[in-house]
């Protein structure tokens, strides 16, 4: 058994193996994301990953200073 992943031909979705346009996003066929596959951009980006950090950081912050002050 390996834990490499298994790659489909191009043109083809990764899960079911259905043929899939150059610039889907979903497999037509079992609804895959192809996010990430054949060079399509992947789900996130480096700005959208800084921004969420920021978020869970700021939630965070303000939810200590509160706890903190009413003790």
């Amino acid at each position: 058994m390996t834990s490499e992943p298994v790659r489909a031909a191009e043109g083809a979705c990764p899960l079911c193996g259905g043929a899939v346009g150059p610039e889907a996003r979903r497999c037509p066929a079992c609804g895959w994301s192809l996010a990430g596959v054949d060079g399509r951009p992947g789900p996130y980006s480096a700005r959208a990953l800084w921004w969420t950090g920021a978020g869970f950081l700021a939630v965070y912050l303000v939810t200590l200073a509160i706890v903190a002050l009413t003790h």
